[in-house]
């Protein structure tokens, strides 16, 4: 049966407008009442990447957050708004906005710290994870991403905001298991997914970010909101609205080669038609961050580790933008990065890279860049 999938325009930050759209949206989807019974716990899931001023879209847009507060708050007011920043405080940091939100609304404001583990016995490759006690102590999840590119994984979506309910310190872990593999690693993110699925998926794609994201790129005016009960439909169908193919996104791909067996999504779009939505310009994806990681078929043996340094892309640091702020430094699971103090540089044992990007990711500077060697576009 195909999951139903609701589009509606947006093209501002308004509060009274974006309340009307999500209520709206939500009916098509069957109303409120199927995703929230009266006084139940909800957690709202943002998405924090770090502390940043809302106009960049780094984050799940204040105002955005606070529509939703409201409409929640017709069924409950047991509301927690949560996540796990790469770095940063999430409570006591005002650039965000959040706290505003939570002290007008009179909901609560938490950190992810303390863990609780969860599991998903029909994973494919990950079926425990420790992750935020909040997300095992709440009636509901309520996942509310933003239309994103990624280095990593193309975009960030639904799917892949919920990594944030792995406690910060936990994080790197993950990416260390999966290496260079960016399947194993969009596998991971699909079983955590779905070890702890949301019950409703709201994205903030108002305002978007293409280029380097999710953390250094531009922000773009996309005008859409998307709902789904189904965080899986959602993502396949908002690469389509800036112009993508859903397939290029790693957790899609992992999630229909692995969960559905190589068929295709259904889904089923209410309220706009996407032809209608679709963003009219050029959406810029993260430079060459779609490389395979190791090109299998040629990389074999002996050739391995030199063909990789040639032809695999890797993160760039910019030495005239570095504030040597060292949270690429600290976030890095593998430990080959320092900072230069004499010149001012972040240098990178780059044959003990795993390519995770990490470092790219959080970079408020947007002081780290992906490149794609020269030789490897004779190897597509």
């Amino acid at each position: 049966m195909a999951e139903i999938v609701v589009i509606k325009k947006c093209a501002a930050y308004d509060l009274s407008e974006m309340e009307k759209q999500i209520s709206s949206g939500l009916e098509l989807l069957g109303g409120l009442d199927n995703f929230v019974k009266k006084d139940e716990k909800v957690l709202l899931k943002v998405n924090c990447l770090f502390p940043s001023d809302p106009e960049k879209a780094v984050i799940t847009h204040p105002l955005f957050l606070q529509a939703v507060v409201r409409i929640i708050k017709t069924k409950t007011k047991n509301i927690m708004i949560g996540d796990s920043p790469g770095f940063g405080n999430f409570m006591t940091n005002p650039k965000t906005g959040y706290r505003k939100v939570a002290e007008e609304e009179g909901v609560e404001l938490v950190d992810f710290r303390e863990e609780a583990e969860i599991n998903n016995p029909q994973a494919v490759s990950y079926k425990n994870f420790k992750v935020t006690r909040y997300a095992t102590g709440v009636d509901r999840i309520i996942n509310l991403p933003k239309l994103k590119t990624h280095g990593l994984m193309y975009m960030t979506l639904a799917v892949k905001n919920m990594f944030g309910i792995v406690v910060g310190t936990g994080k790197p872990g993950y990416h260390l298991r999966a290496g260079r593999d960016k399947m194993l690693f969009a596998q991971m993110l699909v079983d955590l997914f779905m070890a702890r699925q949301p019950v409703l998926n709201i994205m903030d794609g108002i305002t978007a970010m293409e280029g380097n994201g999710p953390g250094g790129g531009d922000p773009v005016n996309t005008g859409v909101i998307i709902m789904s009960g189904s965080g899986f439909a959602l993502d396949h169908v908002a690469p389509q609205v800036v112009g993508i193919d859903p397939g290029r996104v790693y957790t899609n791909a992992a999630y229909r080669k692995n969960i559905l067996k190589g068929r295709e999504m259904e889904v089923e779009i209410k309220g706009e038609k996407l032809a209608d939505v679709r963003y009219k310009g050029s959406f810029r994806p993260v430079p060459d961050a779609d490389e395979s990681g190791d090109k299998k078929g040629f990389i074999t043996g002996w050739l391995s580790n030199a063909a990789k340094r040639i032809l695999t892309p890797k993160q760039i640091y910019l030495k005239e933008r570095c504030t040597g702020c060292l949270s690429c430094v600290k976030a890095c699971p593998v430990n080959v990065l320092e900072y230069d103090k004499t010149g001012k540089k972040i240098n990178c044992d780059y044959d003990k890279c795993i390519r995770c990007f990490i470092c790219q990711e959080i970079c408020p500077e947007k002081a780290i860049v992906i490149k794609k060697p020269f030789f490897s576009g004779l190897f597509r």
